[in-house]
């Protein structure tokens, strides 16, 4: 029980339905100057504090004076937007008729921070509360149309706290689900066909942990079709069984999964034992598909196997640290060396599978959004001290709009890499190196070279930027909303969460933010697009016509895609792989 709530607003007949009025200027939003915005606060889950700033928040931006008019309504049925933090769909229809949440746009608490930075509405797609309601929550937004929809233009050297409206994704993108290339195509986060989706996944995943790799992305690319209704039996042979890079295998799987809503080797690869244990081994940092398939070799099958066989204690978890990162010593006692990142008088020690066995329980917890953004403003009020005027921006999952990420990934730039620490590189280490004796960053893997400018012969995808792969924690004094407690009553700790830093020159700055924002599949089709179809190189750290190696310096994001020749597609439509 939260005890007394804050009072519901009576309701009034200006709570009745109306028309809103779209703007059709970027730099003045008017579309609410005569009618408000109604928000409905579905209140469950949200404690007493919470629902007093947010009712705050929403009553300070109700006079005439106010660049967003909002209102509060006192119903689901005559609100614009509803607000909430609950994220399972069966407890939302408690407090909201199915029906009514088809038609509104339900949202997190932070939809209501952002649109007030904006003064203006912001895009419900990156907010959606239900992940089964996220095309509705778009379709019903009250955002600006499409012609008067900013893209994100704004300067590399903008400020790391400002918030990116994006330009819609256009209806001639959303319907070229035919196209052979994942960077042609919308793919939102929740699609008609998910769960068609997830079963053939199962089967890509099983493959890429047997090492199968083009088996596996010839699943990946079926998961990543965007077929814009349910998937039937006459669609089917009609349109799916016709699409290029879905192969006879794959299409007899959609075919049985139609005809009999699973499929017999997906519920077969569950119960595998090798694949558990494949899988199970896979989520401990450090350990990929071949290291998992030689440890099962060996006749390892579970956690408690994997800690006798690295010597561990049994049951190890991070409060152990300390313990398994006590210098090891050879039969004849001899200390082992450690390889580690060492800037000034700090060595960072590489994080070992001990160690990675030890964090695996905070490392596997997702991260959500609210903690991602501190983490954020964390790392960027530090780098402040470090080189003031950097530019950053969260890329990975979190901008692609999921409520929750496995990890965290920051591009970091600044317009002038010789200023102050003397280079990018400087930069990056007085960074890791300030963090490191803070006691907030405990091991870093670090790629911090030298710059190497873009490369059109290179081969291999893993680009040129200077990268910091580090595990952190926030600091006690933080507010992120994440933390974990061992028993009731106790003192909560900050979790472990794994970050990567990725430091850009301002002229690739675009491209890293392309290139790090995935999914994997879309930037996989983003490299063959460019070699394919335009001749050329995309990596995060440059955009190269292969034949001169003439280096192209997009301006913005939008850039990277018209330079390349393609429709815009904005980051949360990007999510081709489950």
């Amino acid at each position: 029980m939260l005890g007394k709530r804050p009072r519901t607003p009576s309701s009034s007949p200006s709570d009745g339905p109306s028309k809103r009025q779209r703007s059709d200027s970027l730099d003045s939003w008017d579309g609410f100057s005569n009618q408000r915005l109604r928000v409905y606060v579905v209140q469950a889950k949200l404690d007493e504090k919470e629902i007093a700033d947010i009712y705050r928040l929403v009553e300070s931006h109700a006079t005439g004076n106010s660049d967003l008019h909002l209102q509060l309504s006192s119903s689901p049925e005559t609100a614009d937007i509803i607000i909430t933090a609950v994220h399972m769909l069966k407890r939302l229809e408690r407090h909201v008729p199915w029906d009514v949440a088809k038609q509104k746009s339900i949202v997190t608490p932070e939809w209501l921070r952002q649109s007030i930075k904006l003064k203006r509405p912001a895009p419900c797609g990156g907010f959606a509360a239900i992940r089964q309601l996220h095309n509705d929550t778009v379709e019903h937004c009250p955002e600006q149309d499409e012609s008067s929809e900013p893209s994100q233009t704004a300067h590399p050297m903008a400020s790391a706290e400002s918030v990116v409206v994006f330009k819609p994704t256009s209806e001639k993108v959303k319907n070229n689900w035919r196209s052979r290339y994942a960077c042609a195509r919308a793919h939102p986060l929740i699609c008609p066909n998910q769960a068609l989706a997830i079963a053939l996944n199962v089967l890509g995943r099983s493959r890429e942990l047997e090492g199968l790799s083009v088996n596996a992305l010839a699943y990946e690319r079926a998961v990543a079709v965007t077929y814009p209704s349910v998937i039937t039996r006459d669609n089917f042979r009609q349109d799916i069984s016709k699409l290029p890079g879905v192969g006879s295998k794959v299409r007899s799987k959609i075919e049985e999964f139609i005809k009999n809503g699973t499929i017999e080797e997906t519920e077969t690869t569950l119960e595998s034992e090798r694949y558990r244990s494949l899988s199970l081994f896979n989520t401990v940092y450090g350990i990929g598909p071949s290291a998992a398939r030689h440890l099962y070799e060996l006749g390892l099958r579970s956690v408690g196997d994997l800690e006798r066989y690295y010597d561990v204690p049994q049951g190890v978890n991070a409060s152990q640290l300390d313990e398994i990162e006590s210098q090891t010593f050879t039969p004849n006692g001899r200390p082992v060396p450690l390889k580690s990142f060492t800037e000034g008088n700090a060595k960072i020690p590489p994080i070992s599978v001990k160690v990675a066995l030890a964090l695996r329980e905070d490392l596997n917890t997702p991260i959500p959004r609210a903690e991602l953004e501190e983490i954020h403003r964390v790392i960027m009020s530090e780098l402040e001290q470090v080189q003031a005027g950097c530019s950053s921006t969260v890329v990975g999952g979190h901008r692609r709009g999921k409520l929750e990420s496995n990890d965290m990934d920051i591009v970091i730039t600044h317009s002038d890499m010789h200023q102050g620490t003397g280079s990018i590189k400087g930069m990056a280490a007085k960074l890791v190196e300030r963090l490191y004796k803070r006691g907030e960053l405990i091991h870093a893997k670090a790629y911090l070279s030298g710059f190497h400018s873009h490369n059109p012969l290179r081969t291999e995808h893993w680009d040129s930027l200077e990268k910091a792969l580090t595990v952190f924690r926030l600091p006690a004094s933080s507010t992120a909303s994440q933390s974990q407690s061992s028993e009731a009553g106790s003192q909560t700790r900050r979790l472990y969460r794994r970050l990567d830093l990725i430091f850009a020159p301002p002229e690739a700055y675009w491209t890293a933010v392309v290139g790090w924002s995935g999914s994997r599949l879309f930037e996989r089709d983003l490299r063959l697009w460019a070699k394919v179809e335009k001749g050329m190189k995309f990596d995060s750290s440059g955009l190269t016509r292969r034949h001169d190696s003439k280096l192209f310096v997009p301006e913005n994001e939008e850039d990277v895609f018209k330079i390349l020749g393609l429709e815009w597609v904005d980051p949360t439509l990007r999510n081709a792989n489950v």
